[in-house]
């Protein structure tokens, strides 16, 4: 009985997440960690739900729960990461970023999401890296590039820079030639 009774409530949530009714979702995930504690589903659930509600420190403390019954749950890391970020709690966020990295490497947004981090504390050299990381993974993506391009600039590479410009020239030239004004390398064209 208890087994329907949570696929009854976790499908009337899920109907209610997609109707876009997020305080009755709530209620219905919070009955479902009553039932299961311990649920994946429910627990990421509630943090989202949380978040878009704008209650982020509620939404870092069930994911904190969460990650200690789930601790290889890459994208419940990023979550914690991406909501430790936004309520400006940075030195908390890089180790959550870089735990998502370490279960999965090819987590592009959060090699970005680290990048950000690492270059709001000047941490340059290493952004480049991470930076590197976002592009060889979403390559037809224009922000790693156009971050890359501006840390060679205060890298003082800009043979550097310039390669990313035409590298990014060659799928995004509009945004190409922003940047490359932006940064003043708007000689090449």
């Amino acid at each position: 009985m208890i087994a329907a009774a949570y696929w009854m409530q976790r499908g009337l949530a899920m109907a209610l997440l997609s109707a876009d009714w997020s305080r009755l979702a709530l209620a219905i995930l919070n009955r479902l960690l009553v039932l299961r504690p311990s649920d994946l589903y429910a627990g990421v659930g509630r943090a989202n739900v949380l978040s878009d509600l704008g209650q982020k420190n509620a939404a870092i403390k069930c994911l904190e729960k969460l990650l200690v019954q789930h601790p290889t749950h890459a994208a419940s890391w990023y979550k914690l990461a991406y909501l430790l970020e936004s309520c400006k709690r940075h030195t908390e966020s890089e180790p959550a970023f870089r735990s998502a990295l370490a279960i999965n490497p090819k987590m592009d947004e959060a090699w970005y999401g680290l990048a950000m981090l690492l270059l709001r504390e000047e941490r340059l050299d290493e952004a480049v890296s991470a930076l590197e990381q976002t592009t060889r993974l979403q390559p037809l993506s224009p922000h790693g590039w156009y971050q890359l391009a501006k840390v060679h600039v205060k890298l003082e590479h800009s043979d550097k820079a310039l390669a990313v410009i035409r590298r990014l020239r060659s799928f995004e030239p509009q945004v190409a030639n922003r940047l490359a004004s932006e940064i003043g390398l708007n000689d090449l064209k």
